[in-house]
């Protein structure tokens, strides 16, 4: 591929730093468009092109992608997530960038439509961008390590209990590593996999699965406890509204999936949950336990 930046949206949080991070270690040119340029700032140095900006202001949206390649399309989950990634997408297309990498939301909050307002919004975004003459793929990454996970272990740390909906649901959980590794691979391959990946990890384990991998690493007892997802108003915030439909999904089992997209595309098998724990563990600071 060419030598022209490629744009990164959603640079400054947890998943954009790596994608970023990642390019930067294949001495690849990165610009970031952001709110924050001071964040970006500390976070990269000089090693980027920081292009400040706001996705509303289509000036600042053309003047990012002004003589980039490629773009990385990711931004939080919120009521305007359709109008803020058409009008990226559409700043792209006026500047002849060869590809879009979107990453999207999970599979299952997409298919089958209905079940998730997040899962909708991705799923605009993505109709949209099979209509645009650029080159585009979506990245569905399945629940992420990083989030849900991370929050379940620092709880069981903590009150030495793991606590959720449906102990008995499966999640195919996937590292943000491994999605960082998919999205810089397919922003610079010579051409995208397919529309849309579906990205887990390598194999399915329930919360009871995890308090009994937690109580191993813990060498300690870890308790398990259904608890009723909570309840969010019809006119609650989008991201609280969306959490909820998030957690009743996973309880019904929507998330037990594991695919071979990350093998066949890195070579490789992507990060399991077990050795997750084990380094979530491993930097935590544990309190003593007291039988």
């Amino acid at each position: 591929m060419s030598n022209r930046p490629i744009l990164v949206t959603g640079a400054t949080g947890k998943l954009g730093r790596l994608i970023v991070e990642r390019l930067l270690a294949r001495g690849q040119p990165v610009r970031v468009f952001t709110r924050r340029p001071d964040a970006a700032g500390a976070l990269f140095g000089g090693a980027v092109q920081i292009a400040p900006g706001d996705f509303g202001d289509r000036r600042a949206l053309d003047a990012a992608v002004q003589g980039v390649g490629r773009l990385l399309l990711l931004s939080p989950i919120s009521a305007r997530l359709v109008t803020d990634q058409i009008a990226v997408a559409d700043a792209a297309v006026a500047a002849d960038v060869a590809r879009i990498v979107k990453i999207s939301g999970s599979d299952w909050t997409i298919e089958p439509a209905g079940n998730s307002i997040s899962g909708a919004a991705h799923a605009a975004v993505e109709r949209y961008l099979t209509e645009l003459p650029t080159e585009t793929v979506s990245l569905r990454p399945n629940a992420w390590m990083q989030v849900s996970l991370a929050n379940t272990i620092r709880l069981a740390i903590t009150n030495g209990q793991v606590v959720a909906a449906n102990l008995d649901a499966g999640i195919g959980y996937i590292d943000a590593r491994d999605i960082a590794d998919v999205a810089v691979d397919q922003l610079l391959a010579d051409r995208v996999r397919g529309r849309t990946l579906n990205l887990t990890g390598p194999d399915i384990v329930s919360f009871r699965q995890i308090a009994a991998l937690l109580a191993s690493a813990l060498k300690r007892p870890v308790a398990t406890l259904e608890k009723p997802p909570q309840t969010v108003p019809g006119d609650g915030d989008f991201e609280h509204r969306a959490v909820a439909q998030f957690v009743r999904l996973i309880a019904s089992g929507r998330a037990a999936t594991t695919t071979d997209v990350v093998q066949s595309l890195l070579g490789r098998s992507p990060r399991s949950v077990a050795d997750f724990i084990l380094e979530q563990v491993a930097t935590a600071a544990i309190p003593e336990y007291q039988p």
